[in-house]
C-alpha cells in the first residue's frame, strides 16, 4: 500500500509539473504600411499644426515640389477637414482608407478612385460610420487622388524605400520582441464584458507623430521610434475605442447634467483644439478609454502615474478620465471587472458621477490646481 501511495503521489506531481500553462490569447502582428504613411504625410503637409514641428523638412519637401494643382489639393483637404470642424486630416484619412487595402501607394490610390466599392462595405458596419462624415470625406477624394499622384511624381516611394523603410523595419523588429509576451486581450475583455478578436495589429509608421491612431478592426498606428512601453500603452488604449455607444439614449440622458455643467463646458470649449476631442461626445469617448487603459496598464506593469499623466496630457483636459478612473477604483470595478457599459450606467444612477463628484474625484487624482483651472471666470 505504501508503494502504491508513493506511485500515485509521484504520478500526480508529474502531471502537475507537466500540465501546460494557459496559452496566451493575444496574437500580436507588427508591420508597416507604405500606403498609410503616404496619407499621413499628406495630412501633415496640408496644415496639421501638431505635426508641423515633427516633420518640418518633409513638409517643406512636399510643398516646395508639389505643382500648383497638388498644393490646391492639400489646401482643399485642410479646408474640408481641419478648418471645417477640427478634424485631424491624416488620422481621418487613414481611418477611412483602413477599410480597404492599404499596404502600398497603389492600394490607396485605387481606393481614392473607387471609395464606394473599396471602402464603404467595410467601413459602414463599424462604430466609425457617420453619414455626414462619409459625404464630406467623399467630396475630398479627388483631392486625395491628386495629392497621392503628386507624392508619386516627386519620388515618395523611392525615398520611402531608400531613406525611411530601414528605420521602420528596425522599429518593427524591436517592438515585436517587446510586445509579444504581453497578453492584453483578456484584460480588455474583463473590463468590456465581451469577447474580442485575439489579434492585435500594430502598424509601425513614419509620419504619424505625435499621434497614436485607432483604425478599423483591432488595429492601431504608432511611430517607429516610440519605446516598447508606449506601444503597449497605445495597444491597451486603442482597443477600447469606443467603450460604449455615445448615441444610446441611456447614456445621453445620464450625461446630460455633466454636458450642461459650466466647468465641463469650459473643458470642451476652451481646451486647445489642436489636441482634438472638440466635442462633448469626443471627450466622453476618449476619457472613458483613457480610464480603462490606465487600469489595464497598471495591472500589467507598464502603467504611468495617473496624476502625472492627466496633469500633463493634452494640456490637462482629461479631467473626466481621472474621475472615471477614481470611481472605478473606489467601487472595485477595476478588480472584479464586468461590462463597462453597465458599470457606467450604474455609477450615474448611484450618484458617483454628478458634476460635483466628477470634480471631487478628479482633484483626488490630479490635484485642485489642474481641476480648478477649468472653472469659468465669474461674469
Amino acid at each position: 500500500m505504501t508503494n502504491l501511495v508513493r506511485f500515485l503521489a509521484a504520478s500526480a506531481a508529474l502531471f502537475l509539473f507537466a500540465a501546460p500553462a494557459e496559452a496566451q490569447r493575444t496574437n500580436w502582428q507588427v508591420r508597416g504600411a507604405e500606403g498609410l504613411d503616404a496619407l499621413l504625410l499628406i495630412g501633415a503637409a496640408s496644415g496639421d499644426v501638431m505635426q508641423a514641428t515633427q516633420y518640418p523638412d518633409e513638409i517643406a519637401w512636399v510643398r516646395s515640389n508639389f505643382s500648383p494643382e497638388g498644393l490646391a489639393a492639400l489646401d482643399a483637404l485642410d479646408r474640408g477637414l481641419r478648418q471645417a470642424d477640427g478634424t485631424l486630416t491624416g488620422p481621418r484619412l487613414v481611418l477611412y482608407f483602413s477599410a480597404g487595402p492599404f499596404d502600398t501607394v497603389d492600394d490607396v490610390l485605387a481606393s481614392a478612385r473607387a471609395p464606394a466599392e473599396r471602402l464603404r462595405p467595410n467601413l459602414e458596419p463599424t462604430p466609425y460610420w457617420d453619414d455626414a462624415d462619409w459625404s464630406a470625406t467623399m467630396a475630398l477624394m479627388p483631392a486625395v487622388e491628386t495629392a497621392l499622384l503628386e507624392l508619386r511624381r516627386i519620388g515618395f516611394e523611392q525615398r520611402y524605400e531608400t531613406e525611411w523603410v530601414g528605420e521602420i523595419n528596425e522599429g518593427i523588429t524591436r517592438n515585436r520582441v517587446a510586445v509579444e509576451p504581453h497578453d492584453v486581450v483578456p484584460e480588455q475583455e474583463r473590463l468590456l464584458g465581451r469577447t474580442l478578436d485575439r489579434t492585435l495589429e500594430v502598424l509601425i509608421l513614419r509620419f504619424c507623430k505625435p499621434y497614436g491612431i485607432r483604425i478599423t478592426g483591432q488595429r492601431f498606428i504608432t511611430h517607429e521610434s516610440y519605446p516598447a512601453e508606449t506601444q503597449l500603452r497605445v495597444a491597451a488604449h486603442e482597443v477600447f475605442h469606443p467603450p460604449f455607444d455615445v448615441e444610446d439614449w441611456r447614456f445621453v440622458a445620464r450625461f446630460a447634467r455633466l454636458r450642461d455643467d459650466p466647468w465641463m463646458r469650459a473643458v470642451v470649449e476652451t481646451h486647445n483644439p489642436q489636441f482634438g476631442y472638440n466635442s462633448f461626445d469626443g471627450i466622453i469617448n476618449e476619457d472613458s478609454t483613457q480610464a480603462l487603459d490606465q487600469i489595464v496598464s497598471e495591472r500589467m506593469g507598464f502603467g504611468r502615474d495617473p496624476g502625472d499623466r492627466w496633469r500633463r496630457s493634452d494640456g490637462g483636459m482629461h479631467m473626466l478620465a481621472a474621475a472615471l478612473y477614481h470611481a472605478m477604483k473606489e467601487d472595485g470595478f477595476d478588480r472584479r471587472g464586468g461590462r463597462y457599459e453597465d458599470w457606467l450606467l450604474s455609477a450615474f444612477d448611484r450618484g458617483l458621477l454628478t458634476p460635483d463628484e466628477v470634480r471631487r474625484r478628479a482633484r483626488a487624482v490630479v490635484g485642485a490646481e489642474t481641476v480648478d483651472r477649468w472653472t469659468p471666470a465669474a461674469p
